[in-house]
């Protein structure tokens, strides 16, 4: 009887190392380019086999959500921290190369889950992406309020900075352009200043006509006071 607590043990140590194994084999055969791998390949991946995968998750659907969900809770640990360059330019295209293993594992990560040929029982997509993004979008939010510009008053301005840095935009440009990472981060970092830069310089452009519309108003007051009394 003694000997058997160190059996289940083993056992359920072996269980949690082969179910490990298979969501990081999962994981790589997707960041490979390969977002709906076979049982056969994914088990080989792991070099166990697919009765194993099968003792592990009655299903791909089941396996998918698993592997989603492990790296969504690890996804936050990647993103770079904001560089110290004192250029605006350099300083968004330095966190975007840094952020590049990131921007590259998740949009192949959400490319897999939104493809995906059958039903991922408990999915909720918009709750996935709300989750994996705020980390990246807090970092980028952090990151252009170092040149000037406040998002969190800006709702409109924010919603199309997301969209700029959704991961899925990344992914079009290394996969579906070909571009490098370094390639891509120069992309998105331009295309980010470019949109937050122009906001500023809207909102410069409107305070210097204000005045001169503010002086018309005044012009046309008694202009139309001299009509009334004729």
């Amino acid at each position: 009887m003694p000997q058997s607590a160190p059996t289940e043990d083993g056992r359920i140590a072996r269980r949690l190392d082969n179910r490990t194994r298979l969501l990081a084999a999962l994981f790589r055969l997707i960041r490979k380019g390969n977002p709906h791998p076979t049982l056969r390949e994914i088990a080989d991946e792991a070099g166990v086999t697919s009765r194993t995968l099968l003792n592990h998750f009655p299903d791909m659907g089941t396996f998918v959500l698993a592997a989603t969900t492990r790296w969504r809770r690890v996804a936050h640990k990647h993103l770079p921290a904001i560089p110290n360059h004192p250029d605006p330019r350099t300083r968004l295209y330095e966190f975007f190369v840094q952020a590049g293993w990131f921007l590259d594992a998740y949009s192949a990560v959400r490319w897999s889950t939104l493809t995906f040929p059958g039903r991922l029982p408990g999915f909720d997509q918009r709750q996935h992406k709300s989750v994996a993004l705020g980390s990246l979008a807090t970092r980028v939010t952090e990151l252009v309020a170092t040149y000037g510009v406040d998002l969190n008053r800006d709702p409109t301005l924010r919603r199309a900075v997301l969209v700029m840095i959704d991961p899925l935009a990344w992914r079009l440009l290394r996969v579906q352009q070909g571009l490098s990472r370094r390639d891509a981060a120069a992309v998105m970092a331009d295309g980010l200043l470019q949109l937050t830069g122009g906001a500023r310089s809207s909102k410069r452009r409107a305070l210097r006509t204000r005045p001169r519309a503010h002086a018309s108003l005044r012009n046309v007051v008694p202009i139309a006071s001299r009509i009334r009394t004729h």
